[in-house]
Parts: C-alpha cells; sequence; structure tokens
C-alpha cells in the first residue's frame, strides 16, 4: 500500500471513528432531551388540570387504589358486603389514597359528592381519601354482569357525567374495565380523568392525572 493511500485510509478511518463517537453521544443527548421536554410538558398538563378541577363544575373518574396481592387475598370477582371474600386494598393501597385526598385538600379543590361502586376496595379508596362517600350501582363492577346489563350500566354513568352540573366536583371511584368502557384512556391505580359535562350524556376529556406526577 502506497504511503498516500495509507494517510488518506487514516484519516477516513479517524473521521469515522470520530463521527461514531459523536452519534454514541449525541443519541442519549437527543432522548434525555425528548425526555425532558415530555416529562415538563406533562407536569404543565398535569397543573392544567388540576386549575381546571379548581374552578369546579367537573366530573373525576378515577380507578381504585392497589389491592392485596396472592391467591389467599380474596376473590375480585365477588361481592361481598363483609368484605371478607373480597378483592380488598393492601396497606400501600389506604396510604396512597390518603394522599390522593391530601392533594385533592392542599389545593383546595371543591368536592361537592364522592361515589363509589359498592365494591370494598371502591368504598376504601373513596373514604380514605375523601371521608364521607356514598355507593353507586352504576358504578360497580361490569365484569359481573351481562353484556346488556354492562352497557346499559355503562349509558348510565356517561349520563351522571355529561349531565352533571354543580358547583364543586363530582368524585367517580369505580374499576378499571368501567372506566375503559366510556374511555380511551388507560388508567393505572388512583389515576383519574377529569371531565368536563357539556350536557346530556356528552362530555369532554381534559385529560388524566397520574397518581405518580
Amino acid at each position: 500500500m502506497y504511503p498516500a493511500f495509507k494517510l488518506q485510509r487514516h484519516q477516513y478511518d479517524q473521521e469515522t471513528m470520530n463521527m461514531s463517537t459523536r452519534l454514541k453521544i449525541s443519541l442519549p443527548l437527543s432522548v434525555l432531551f425528548l425526555l425532558i421536554v415530555f416529562t415538563k410538558h406533562a407536569a404543565f398538563a398535569s397543573e392544567d388540570l388540576w386549575s381546571a378541577l379548581k374552578e369546579g363544575g367537573k366530573v373525576v373518574l378515577m380507578r381504585h387504589a392497589p389491592v392485596e396481592r396472592g391467591t389467599e387475598s380474596g376473590n375480585p370477582l365477588l361481592r361481598d358486603p363483609s368484605c371478607k371474600q373480597e378483592k380488598k386494598l393492601s396497606s400501600l393501597g389506604k396510604r396512597n389514597a390518603a394522599l390522593v385526598g391530601n392533594r385533592f385538600r392542599e389545593r383546595n379543590i371543591p368536592v361537592s359528592k364522592v361515589m363509589h361502586s359498592p365494591f370494598c376496595r371502591t368504598t376504601d379508596t373513596a373514604e380514605s381519601a375523601f371521608g364521607l362517600a356514598y355507593p353507586a350501582n352504576y358504578l360497580s363492577l361490569l365484569e359481573i354482569l351481562s353484556s346488556e346489563e354492562a352497557a346499559q350500566q355503562s349509558d348510565e354513568l356517561n349520563r351522571v357525567m355529561g349531565s352533571y352540573r354543580g358547583e364543586g366536583n363530582l368524585i367517580l371511584v369505580t374499576h378499571e374495565p368501567n372506566i375503559s368502557a366510556v374511555s380511551f384512556e388507560l388508567l393505572r391505580h388512583l389515576d383519574f380523568l377529569v371531565i368536563k359535562p357539556t350536557g346530556d350524556a356528552s362530555f369532554e376529556e381534559l385529560g388524566v392525572v397520574r397518581f405518580s406526577e
């Protein structure tokens, strides 16, 4: 190999290596930049939702807190008023539910009424977070109903949310299948959807407040 060609080849290899190094450095930085932008956007969106709730007149559709795990921790489909055989909240679930309630109080969010599914895990979530709360059959677990009954119950939930007219906010604590039946949003435990009623059975989904935010 001639010396001049060796020099050109060396320069090419060096430039290629430098470019590869720059790519390795710039890729994580670009991912980090996008992550920062997304996190800031999510935080701003969350604060906007809290501001909307402070105005009152909204509906909060919330998934219940985390439950106990394990085969001996109760049947998630069983309705047992004594709560002995039902799926119940874990200790963490109760603490986190209380934390959600504190967030509402710290921000002076007006609450007119709190309704919940009659199941123990939703009852305990509502009471741990907000204190006084009332059971509502239209929030009961859809999975134990026939398809026709589930559709009718979801229609009733839509009517309740769309027709709400109150100065404070209406809090509804229910189950993941019930939320999925009326919204495309995927909610984890204690996440909640903020809804603006627009009349009859129609409403506008303003966004989701994540428990983790």
